[in-house]
């Protein structure tokens, strides 16, 4: 089987934009029903995919924070070059955090933070989370039980350096 990775997307409407911002291990397919449910109501909507998102969980483990904060901020600058001026921006979970410092730093229209954390998260949470995301990406893969089992002992011992770090600016 070939999977198609997610992608970052666009549905332009009128002159009212959302900006729809996804949480950690998920990826663009987590808000793109709901960028379509706005766009059918006239509004355009971008949802970027953060990068080491929506593709392997290796590759997840080695992108940072920062990484995904520029991708949300390059969001909401996107819509900002096409003209927009009234932008409201959504967020689920991590999408959610993003979604209220964003509008710190920038015009808002609206801000919407669903089941953003409340608190930090430990790395054994985050490990635990990436692990699952990986267990199911495997499985969707194609690998059998045992197999998936290996590859994950194998993730677990990575070093979580990068989820150490905080998002800057």
């Amino acid at each position: 089987m070939k999977l198609v990775p997610p992608q970052s997307f666009t549905y332009r409407g009128g002159a009212r934009a959302a900006l729809l911002l996804h949480g950690y291990t998920g990826n663009t397919l987590h808000v793109r029903k709901l960028g379509r449910f706005l766009n059918d109501r006239g509004y355009t909507c971008h949802g970027p995919l953060y990068k080491g998102h929506g593709s392997t969980p290796d590759e997840l483990l080695h992108t940072k924070p920062s990484e995904w904060w520029k991708d949300a901020v390059e969001g909401y600058e996107y819509l900002e070059r096409e003209g927009y001026e009234e932008i409201a921006i959504v967020g689920v979970s991590l999408g959610g955090v993003f979604a209220l410092r964003l509008g710190t730093l920038f015009p808002a229209k609206a801000i919407v933070s669903m089941c953003a954390p409340v608190r930090e998260k430990g790395n054994e949470d985050i490990l635990r989370r990436v692990l699952e995301y990986a267990h199911w990406f495997k499985s969707i893969e194609g690998k059998d039980e045992p197999q998936i089992q290996r590859e994950l002992q194998e993730l677990a011992a990575e070093p979580l350096h990068s989820l150490d770090q905080r998002c800057a600016n």
